[in-house]
């Protein structure tokens, strides 16, 4: 660079002594001697040329630059910063805190501006996805068939799966003997939702609490609520409005002599009479009626808390 400024002084300097010896030479006539022009010609060149070298000595500065310019983004962040939000939508912060502003009545342009992005067609507002997330956690926590069972998500609130509804044979056959054919048959299990819902009232002194998590406190009583309804119609459900129970449609295969004495060989035949598929993660478990105090009725031994 210290070369370039050189340079660009140096022209500047012979160029003003070029325009005064220009200005010196001149006659009455305004017009200069042939060996006048010829050392005014020499001057003009060597500012051209001074020229030429200051640009080619940028072009190589701005190369040199270009070439000095780092491979990949340095890395800025410090580590316990963290890293930019770039969630959208109801997974962001922003949806967040302007949703649960609006449950709790501060409502402003900001707000639902924001909220216009989980607006349904009946103008309810989605909750955000992480409150979505602690409440299905909180509901594995309560309803423990929920664990064991396959969730489906859907968006319309049906699900149609195909199965197989008879399953093909092999047959023994000689050599060379025709291989008979037996083709399996499929049929659609139309899995159809219900709708569970519940209304938790909240004091205004709550709402108005800043120190009360109300995010908190809702996630955990809807699990509560929702879980233990969940499970009840998981095992005992009629169908009507609600999904249908295991023990409402469960069929028995083996039906014991005596209900106060299962022999092994009951134990066996009712372990054998499902089929294969279903066979080998089934568990016989036994429990045991006592009588409690809560007015007569018979509780299982293994939790008190439910009554017949």
């Amino acid at each position: 660079m210290s070369k370039i400024l050189e340079l660009r002084e140096k022209r500047a300097k012979a160029w003003e002594g070029a325009k005064a010896f220009l200005d010196s030479k001149r006659g009455e006539s305004g017009l200069l001697s042939g060996e006048d022009t010829a050392t005014y010609e020499r001057m003009e060149t060597e500012v051209v040329a001074l020229g030429k070298e200051i640009e080619r000595l940028e072009r190589q500065s701005a190369i040199d630059m270009e070439l000095a310019k780092p491979t990949s983004a340095p890395i800025t962040n410090r580590p316990s910063s963290g890293i930019s939000e770039d969630k959208t939508g109801r997974a962001s912060s922003e949806y967040k805190t302007s949703f649960w502003n609006a449950i709790r009545g501060r409502r402003n342009a900001e707000v639902l501006n924001a909220l216009s992005i989980g607006t349904d067609s009946d103008g309810g507002y989605l909750v955000p996805n992480e409150f979505e997330r602690t409440l299905i956690a909180a509901l594995n926590d309560e309803d423990i068939l929920r664990g064991l069972a396959t969730v489906i998500t859907t968006s319309s609130g049906e699900r149609k799966i195909p199965v197989v509804a008879t399953h093909g044979t092999a047959a023994w056959v000689e050599e060379e003997g025709v291989i008979p054919e037996s083709n399996d048959t499929f049929g659609v299990v139309n899995l159809g939702a219900h709708k569970l819902a519940t209304t938790i009232k909240v004091s205004e002194e709550l709402l108005n609490d800043s120190a009360f998590n109300l995010e908190t406190y809702i996630a955990r009583e809807f699990a509560r609520r929702i879980g233990r309804a969940e499970e009840q119609a998981f095992l005992v459900g009629d169908g009507v409005n609600k999904p249908t129970g295991l023990f409402t449609s469960a069929q028995i295969g083996v039906t014991a002599a005596a209900s106060a004495a299962i022999t092994l060989d009951e134990m066996l035949d009712l372990y054998h009479s499902l089929r294969e598929p279903y066979r080998r993660n089934a568990v016989i478990q036994i429990q045991h009626l006592v009588e409690c105090d809560r007015g007569g009725r018979r509780c299982c031994y293994a939790d008190l808390r439910r009554c017949e």
